[in-house]
């Protein structure tokens, strides 16, 4: 038997073992209750309050955020709220509405500020449909060649978009093409359209500091 011949063999019993274990072992997705658990662990370990009961409540807190307008019955779950890291007011949520027929399941990551900024929305041209009727706006087009392909940025106020699209914030979003990013009067957000992973959860809360962080101070000192 050829060395070829025998790597090629091998190579056709570990892709045969493969499907074996992918087929026929037990599915070993997290049940909700796991994933509730999972959660709330990682809320004591980050210092924040953590609710799991659906609140009918806080979307209309937040309702002026664009994803959070979206069905005939809306609710979040999972709640985590609190001061991470003592300074940053963060609210993060399951979000799940319902159109009468399907049921869809998104998550947000909300933090407040002590600003009053106009409305910003940074999406993706795939969901751009999703949005263009609701603000009523073209899209902003920036030098960058590659940022405006890989982002659609939706404001009434040019200077503001590209204050907040400063080359900086540029180079980040384009290291974090998954993002969608809305601000809005005093809160900046990041919104997926999953649920929460507990093992995602501190690292998309941590991009949303980075954005924070990276928003330029003198808009702050014009408030």
């Amino acid at each position: 038997m050829t060395v070829a011949l025998t790597k090629l063999l091998i190579a056709i019993l570990i892709v045969g073992l493969a499907f074996i274990i992918v087929r026929f072992l037990p599915d070993q997705t997290m049940t909700e209750d796991e994933r509730r658990r999972e959660l709330a662990a990682l809320a004591r370990k980050l210092q924040l309050q953590f609710k799991c009961k659906s609140d009918f409540d806080l979307p209309r807190r937040f309702s002026f955020l664009t994803w959070l307008k979206s069905g005939i019955i809306n609710y979040a779950y999972n709640i985590f709220n609190g001061y991470y890291r003592s300074e940053y007011l963060v609210t993060i949520f399951d979000y799940t509405f319902s159109d009468g027929k399907y049921s869809y399941y998104w998550s947000a990551y909300v933090l407040e500020m002590k600003a009053n900024f106009p409305d910003i929305l940074i999406s993706h041209e795939s969901r751009e449909s999703r949005f263009a009727e609701v603000l009523g706006q073209s899209h902003i087009t920036f030098e960058s060649a590659e940022f405006s392909r890989a982002f659609r940025v939706r404001t009434a106020d040019k200077k503001f978009a590209f204050d907040v699209c400063h080359p900086e914030m540029m180079e980040f979003l384009l290291s974090n093409q998954d993002l969608t990013i809305e601000i809005r009067g005093n809160v900046v957000a990041v919104l997926f359209e999953d649920w929460l992973r507990p093992e995602k959860v501190e690292s998309n809360l941590s991009r949303l500091i980075e954005i924070r962080k990276r928003l330029p101070k003198y808009l702050f000192t014009k408030i």
